[in-house]
């Protein structure tokens, strides 16, 4: 199975939140903004029942916290004991920023994606799922999560342990009217396969569109490659399904190629701020020359501490090397076009 260091069961509901205390510091909202109202406007409830390699998570100090896509907090919650449809639960109830307010504070309407983690309190380590970052879309008041609805619960697993299958990097690049999908493990256990599945819309589910085959049992890196030849006009969404021999599975992040060529060259990166030695995902628009533009990330003195080459319009899933906490600078540049994107690594 795929290594995400992460688990958890989200539920959309309106809720009543109580009063936030001791909150881990990556749960702080910025200066001026306050937790968003449970009961009004601004914000959309949710429920979650959480999970740490398999148990209950601790209701006495974990904490629930949602990033948007620009890495801004919208929504946090401390882990306790609830009823959730006459069955008690041990997870955390939050509500969610959907507008901005007088003190233009962070929603997730900024940008689609979603990133849920999970604050362990015995450990002081922030967890994710392999489904932590998802595409999110508030329908009336509620929002779909990565199984497409909001009436029912998203499993999201928070591991402390690896699993089977370490994934290196995901990257979606259009070429001519394909998508060429890449990506990398750097070790695998009971391997059988992986099947890619496309959606042009998250919300509405993912269709299965191929499979390549597995490397079994190895401590060898491999790469390996897929071209979806019938991707559909504009935004097309792509993730993994990694199958074990035994059948058990686990889903990647989600990447994303746009067929259609943006006007203007652009670079992004979510979720940010990140974590060091965490995951992120490096999104390129426009008309950037294929498979010669070249990403390199710089400390604050200036010097490249990462750098991604052979890039095409598309999105990069990769991991960031063990680095310092602190302000980064992302330079993406093929000879023409240059832009830039400023990276808080915490």
């Amino acid at each position: 199975m795929l290594k995400y260091l992460y688990n958890l069961t989200l539920i959309v509901a309106v809720l009543a939140t109580g009063p936030l205390v001791a909150q881990p510091t990556q749960f702080t909202f910025p200066a001026g903004c306050v937790a968003p109202d449970p009961i009004g406007a601004e914000g959309v409830p949710f429920a979650v029942t959480a999970q740490v390699d398999g148990v209950d998570a601790s209701a006495s100090g974990d904490w629930i916290g949602v990033f948007n896509g620009n890495g801004d907090l919208v929504g946090r919650g401390n882990v306790k004991n609830f009823f959730r449809n006459g069955i008690q639960v041990v997870g955390a109830t939050l509500t969610l920023r959907a507008q901005a307010g007088s003190n233009n504070c962070p929603t997730f309407v900024e940008a689609p994606e979603l990133t849920v983690q999970l604050f362990d309190a015995s450990s002081g380590n922030y967890l994710l799922a392999g489904n932590s970052v998802f595409i999110a879309v508030n329908d009336n008041g509620e929002i779909n999560g990565p199984d497409g609805t909001g009436a029912t619960a998203d499993n999201f697993n928070f591991l402390t342990a690896s699993l089977p299958v370490t994934l290196q990097n995901f990257n979606a690049n259009t070429v001519d009217r394909t998508v060429a999908l890449s990506w990398a493990t750097s070790q695998e256990t009971d391997n059988s396969h992986f099947e890619v599945e496309r959606s042009a819309n998250p919300a509405e589910g993912f269709t299965y569109v191929g499979k390549v085959l597995g490397n079994e049992t190895t401590d060898r890196a491999n790469n390996y490659a897929f071209v979806d030849n019938n991707p559909a006009e504009g935004m097309n969404y792509y993730r993994l399904k990694q199958v074990d021999f035994s059948g058990s599975f686990e889903y990647s992040s989600i990447v994303v190629a746009e067929l259609e060529q943006a006007a203007e060259t652009s670079v992004s990166v979510f979720p940010n701020p990140t974590a060091s030695n965490g995951r992120i995902t490096i999104r390129l628009n426009g008309g950037w020359a294929k498979g010669a533009t070249t990403l390199n990330l710089y400390d604050a003195s200036g010097r490249q501490v990462a750098q991604w080459q052979q890039q095409s319009n598309g999105s990069l899933n990769t991991e960031l090397p063990a680095l310092p906490a602190g302000l980064y600078q992302l330079v993406a540049s093929d000879g023409q076009a240059r832009e830039t994107a400023r990276v808080l690594v915490r």
